[in-house]
């Protein structure tokens, strides 16, 4: 692990193409806090108005970076979204059922921090919120064997341009491997589906040197093999956001968030281990962006992966 000295890198672009000052949002995966406690922990550090929105979602609003969201991770109880399934039985059994789904969820499900998007120069303020759940005994990723509690990083794309897009998803192709190996991914979400990897025959499109997608097609071939949320990065916010006329008609077995950024969701979210930084896993995504802008070293890297790309693939037809 790394020392509790780990600073976040600056990604090479600071600033969006509009000249925006770019900003990061983060998601972090928990267990060991009621969901109160935890929003007021929040509201403690950052200020802000505290509110339960259900028995599943609080809110802290108004501070100075924005909103943040303490809630029970199961899209089921988001939203009442089990009410527009059962709406008709009336709210008071809808209230009952969701009673009986919210204690049978929360000992599996993971509670949930969603910050708003911090500037670059704030991201230590994440760093602070780790600590303080630190010292109140949160439990992370490797607390059993049955938790895979992950973070999620949402840093915002510099660019909308295919280009770009299409050089950081292959610069993530490329670095997916060496960063499970570094960090050392914990077992049970390798196991579980929600940080799977891109498929071979996908992996093989994308790096080949004449692949050169518009965003239509770009959006179009990324929707027909990654029908899911669950990618090691997740480009379906993005691209949400980008063309939601384009992209939403076509997400039939995903629900979507838009948004203006990269979902990168590989990294464990191991808060309870006292050497564990958020900082060491941003600074993996700033590889990544940094990868995405060296084209030479990017083309060397895809020309080594391609042969055995192929590999793999003859062997998939042979059965």
């Amino acid at each position: 692990m790394d020392s509790g000295q780990t600073r976040f890198e600056p990604p090479p672009r600071t600033r969006t193409e509009e000249g925006r000052p770019r900003h990061v949002g983060f998601e972090l995966e928990f267990k060991g806090l009621s969901l109160e406690t935890t929003a007021r922990i929040v509201r403690d550090l950052f200020g802000g108005k505290l509110e339960q929105k259900d028995r599943s979602v609080w809110t802290v609003t108004g501070t100075r970076y924005g909103d943040f969201r303490v809630e029970l991770d199961w899209w089921l109880l988001k939203a009442h979204t089990l009410g527009e399934h059962v709406g008709g039985l009336g709210g008071e059994v809808v209230d009952k059922i969701e009673d009986v789904l919210f204690e049978a969820a929360r000992p599996i499900v993971p509670f949930e921090i969603v910050t708003p998007p911090f500037p670059l120069e704030r991201l230590s303020e994440v760093e602070r919120l780790r600590a303080v759940l630190h010292v109140h005994d949160v439990h992370g990723t490797r607390s059993r064997p049955s938790y895979c509690l992950g973070l999620h990083i949402n840093p915002e794309a510099p660019s909308h341009d295919a280009d770009d897009i299409l050089a950081h998803l292959r610069a993530f192709i490329l670095l997916h491997g060496r960063i499970m190996q570094e960090r050392h991914t914990d077992p049970v979400r390798r196991i579980w589906p929600y940080i799977d990897p891109y498929p071979v025959e996908y992996q093989y499109k994308v790096l080949h040197p004449d692949y050169a997608p518009d965003l239509g097609t770009l959006f179009d071939d990324y929707l027909a093999y990654n029908p899911t949320r669950n990618r090691a990065l997740d480009l379906l916010p993005l691209f949400a956001h980008i063309d939601p006329d384009h992209v939403e008609p076509r997400l039939t077995q995903a629900q979507v968030n838009a948004r203006p950024t990269y979902h990168y969701r590989l990294p464990d979210c191991a808060i309870d281990d006292p050497h564990w930084r958020i900082a060491s896993e941003w600074n993996r995504w700033v590889a990544v962006e940094r990868l995405a802008l060296d084209p030479e070293r990017m083309g060397r890297l895809a020309e080594e992966r391609l042969g055995p790309l192929q590999r793999l693939l003859a062997r998939e037809e042979e059965t």
